[in-house]
């Protein structure tokens, strides 16, 4: 009654005032009942209601600090959520158009090899090797299984400075 349900301690109380004044009818009518200043009897009582006020309100601040948390950690969710939907419906676009570009380079190939097979079998084959050869060391071996030894299989590097070049440089020996 000191902090609240003062009012309804007052309805209460006046309700209770009418019914016995009006069994004994002595000719009263009562208004109101206002209570005005509610004093606790000894320091024990008070120190108690004082705790329970502080427990109150310590629970009115937790609750508010949890859902404070709770919010911001339910943004945060919600903003890493439309991060991952973002990313993979860009996945989900990038890999639609990589399928469809090979499905036009494969319908396209198709149509060639339909025309001509043959042709187009050769040229499939030269393409692979030209993706695949270029780093590779090249070995030629005779049917005894050696390896010939004098024939340049890998290409020449150029030159870094023509003897031209070197014979400017150095004042014109060679």
């Amino acid at each position: 009654a000191l902090t609240d349900g003062k009012s309804e301690i007052e309805q209460k109380t006046r309700d209770l005032l009418v019914s016995v004044v009006e069994n004994y009818d002595i000719g009263v009518s009562i208004l109101a009942v206002k209570l005005q200043d509610v004093e606790l009897p000894n320091a024990e009582v008070r120190a108690a209601f004082t705790a329970v006020t502080d427990a109150r309100e310590t629970k009115n601040t937790k609750i508010n600090e949890a859902r404070k948390y709770e919010n911001q950690k339910l943004s945060e969710a919600q903003g890493e959520k439309d991060a991952i939907i973002s990313r993979a419906e860009a996945e989900k676009i990038s890999r639609i158009q990589q399928a469809e570009g090979d499905v036009a380079v494969f319908n396209k190939l198709y149509s060639e090899y339909v025309g001509n097979q043959k042709i187009t079998r050769q040229r499939l084959i030269l393409e692979t090797l030209e993706e695949v050869l270029p780093g590779a060391k090249i070995y030629i071996m005779n049917d005894d299984g050696e390896t010939l030894k004098y024939l340049p299989l890998q290409p020449q590097q150029p030159a870094t400075q023509s003897t031209e070049e070197k014979s400017k440089e150095g004042g014109g020996k060679q």
